[in-house]
């Protein structure tokens, strides 16, 4: 069964956080991802793309 909920709900993991008051997601996988990440997670992750960033050609 899934529970929707307002995406915003959200934000905090995102580095540009964008309101979408429309959109609507699942408050069961949303809140495993949330409370999975490190505090001060955001994506991107500036460290990996610092990296993609180095390697590319």
């Amino acid at each position: 069964m899934t529970f929707p909920v307002v995406g915003d709900l959200y934000n905090r993991i995102f580095e540009i956080q964008q309101s979408h008051p429309d959109l609507k997601v699942d408050y069961a996988i949303w809140n495993r991802i949330n409370t999975s990440l490190p505090e001060d997670y955001k994506l991107p992750d500036a460290d990996i793309l610092e990296r993609l960033k180095q390697s590319a050609p």
